[in-house]
């Protein structure tokens, strides 16, 4: 894989990092940086992706740098980053992405978004039931973010049934700020519910 795209991966899957970190694992840093200009934000030390995280150019990354050879944690973590540009392309109302491979459950989980985002939460947990299927087919665990939005459809649709005991395994398995942030939203809006006079 060529060297700026394996970078920008990385800082996908990171989030961000700080130069010394990311100089370690990509020594032509600064020919890297320069390639790349608009794609990464440099604040002081720290590297940031400079574009929002979206299925339409990640999922093309995804597809080519996901492999067997990458540690598990970093194929766990970019499983999460996948499921999150999944929600946030439906969230800017991006076309379906093209599916092959992992990319078919993405496409279930921007439906399933999709669905989600216009209140169509049995459509919603349909389509999360689709793109969980296919992970398990591939014998993969299911992404905290994958729980966290299943939790956010199983609320909608039914609240307070299961949607607080999905938020809290996917709190437990959170990698990433945006699983995390899910979790815990639902979780704090049903405590509130619950309590008396609230």
């Amino acid at each position: 894989m060529d060297e700026a795209l394996a970078f920008l991966f990385f800082l996908a899957l990171q989030g961000e990092a700080k130069r010394e970190e990311v100089r370690a694992r990509f020594p032509r840093l600064v020919s890297i940086l320069r390639r790349l200009k608009d794609e990464v934000e440099a604040r002081g030390e720290t590297l940031r992706l400079g574009k929002p995280l979206r299925l339409s150019w990640f999922g093309p990354l995804f597809q080519e740098a996901y492999s067997p050879l990458l540690s598990e944690p970093e194929r766990s973590l970019a499983l999460e980053r996948l499921l999150e540009a999944a929600h946030l392309s439906a969230e800017a109302g991006e076309p379906l992405v093209e599916s092959a491979g992992l990319l078919q459950a993405a496409r279930a989980f921007q439906e399933g978004s999709q669905a989600l985002l216009g209140g169509a939460y049995r459509e919603a947990l349909h389509r999360y039931g689709e793109g969980l299927g296919l992970l398990e087919k591939e014998g993969l665990p299911f992404p905290a973010t994958a729980l966290a939005l299943l939790a956010l459809a199983q609320e909608g649709f039914r609240p307070g049934g299961k949607g607080r005991e999905t938020a809290k395994k996917a709190l437990e398995r959170a990698r990433t700020p945006f699983a995390r942030r899910l979790a815990e939203e639902l979780l704090a809006q049903a405590t509130k519910e619950r309590r008396p006079g609230a």
